[in-house]
């Protein structure tokens, strides 16, 4: 499968380092790494983050409505139940993370990343994606409806009884996921383009009334 180009996250050589205690961050944190910080439940709202590394860190149920991140990776780290609202993703890596039931609905993920996470039950609503890749994640029971895809790859994602009500998939390839139970229009013309394999082709014909020997 050829694999389209994303541009990775150009991180600080000497980076501020911080550990296992979460420091207060001002509107703006650039150039530093974090390991094992536990910002759980903090205010980040709006907040700036450009140059920077967490690893193992704790956001659960924090409010990150309107932060903007820039050349950020997250290693292993926990955003369950996190406010990602509107957040904004550029040149970002996930991996190894998870996000159960994450808002991250009207988000934006340019030259993003997200390999080996769970986002389960996770809203990516009406989240507009440029140039990012989801590689073996879990997105079982996530919303995906109405999003904005201008380059996406999906490769062994599992999708099961995911909503892509009103999201076009025009172009990418999604033989390789996990289709059961997904939600999608009466006419199925999310999947207009869309590349799906031959047992993906026969359950959706059989949704449209037509029987398959």
């Amino acid at each position: 499968m050829d694999t389209m180009k994303i541009l990775s996250p150009e991180l600080p050589q000497q980076p501020a380092e911080y550990r296992n205690t979460a420091p207060a961050l001002e509107e703006r944190t650039e150039n530093a790494a974090f390991y094992s910080c536990d910002f759980s439940r903090r205010d980040l709202a709006g907040n700036e983050f450009a140059g920077v590394k967490f690893v193992g860190c704790k956001f659960v149920s924090a409010d990150l409505r309107r932060a903007d991140f820039c050349d950020t990776v997250f290693e292993n780290c926990d955003f369950s139940g996190a406010l990602l609202r509107g957040a904004s993703f550029r040149r970002a890596i996930f991996c190894g993370s998870k996000g159960m039931g994450a808002d991250c609905s009207e988000g934006y993920f340019a030259d993003a990343r997200i390999e080996q996470c769970n986002f389960s039950y996770a809203n990516f609503s009406e989240a507009k994606f440029r140039a990012a890749r989801f590689l073996e994640c879990d997105l079982a029971d996530a919303s995906l409806s109405n999003c904005a895809l201008k380059g996406l790859e999906l490769q062994k994602v599992r999708l099961a009884r995911a909503e892509l009500y009103g999201t076009l998939f025009r172009g990418v390839d999604l033989t390789d996921c996990d289709l059961a139970g997904v939600t999608l229009s009466q006419d199925l013309h999310e999947l207009r383009g869309a590349t799906v394999s031959a047992l993906h082709a026969a359950a959706f014909l059989r949704a449209l009334g037509i029987h398959v020997k």
